[in-house]
């Protein structure tokens, strides 16, 4: 047997767990794109749509698809954006945290469950596996992972993977995602109801949108945090 047949079996046997779990999201992901019941919102007009017409159950359907909306396909500005025009601009940070955090969940076990519960960025990624798992386990993992949720240049569902295919504790996880989403939770929230009540509030909640987005960016940009990334 040649020594490369001999190491991809060796590979695929070692880790056939993951191989199921990412076919089987594969497979779900494109089937969902066939089916006769569209199953994902293509505006925000829409995603207010379905869940006024859930009436009480609003905002546990509200949750489940931004739990559900890796699957899906579609952007979180859409959710991002209806929260406060669904809920208000007080319960809607409440419920965009929870769907925030559901959806960050979801991705985090998904990682964790395709590493077989083992570190799964030291066992197949090398030395960059080695040193983005001693970036996200170490000492300062809340503090980092805070920074990765608040600027927003980092992809959110693809560092919530990551983060499960590392050995970093999920409680710290969830702690600085739902702390790193809240300025922008509710500079969203505000600005998606002035724009509904056509208030003169729209500047103001527009500015609260850059200042919390861009504080954080350039706190990171310009201090020690980039730094150790």
């Amino acid at each position: 047997m040649m020594p490369l047949q001999q190491k991809t079996q060796e590979v695929f046997r070692e880790h056939q767990k993951t191989i199921f779990i990412l076919f089987i999201c594969a497979a779900a992901m494109l089937l969902i794109q066939f089916l006769p019941v569209r199953l994902r919102p293509e505006s925000v007009e829409e995603v207010r749509n379905w869940v006024m017409h859930c009436g009480r159950s609003g905002p546990l359907v509200f949750i489940v698809l931004y739990a559900a909306r890796p699957f899906l396909l579609f952007p979180s500005i859409f959710l991002n954006l209806s929260a406060g025009v669904l809920f208000g601009p007080y319960w809607g940070v409440l419920y965009l945290l929870l769907g925030g955090l559901a959806n960050a969940s979801v991705c985090f076990w998904l990682g964790r469950t395709a590493g077989q519960d083992q570190d799964l960025l030291k066992s197949v990624g090398g030395r960059w596996g080695a040193r983005i798992d001693d970036y996200l386990a170490g000492d300062a993992a809340f503090v980092r992972m805070l920074w990765l949720r608040a600027v927003p240049i980092f992809p959110y569902d693809p560092v919530s993977i990551v983060a499960g295919g590392s050995s970093m504790k999920y409680l710290p996880y969830a702690a600085a995602t739902v702390m790193g989403m809240l300025p922008g939770a509710i500079a969203y929230n505000f600005l998606a109801d002035s724009l509904a009540a056509g208030s003169g509030g729209i500047f103001m909640s527009a500015c609260a949108l850059l200042l919390a987005f861009g504080l954080p960016l350039a706190w990171w940009y310009f201090s020690r945090a980039k730094e150790s990334f």
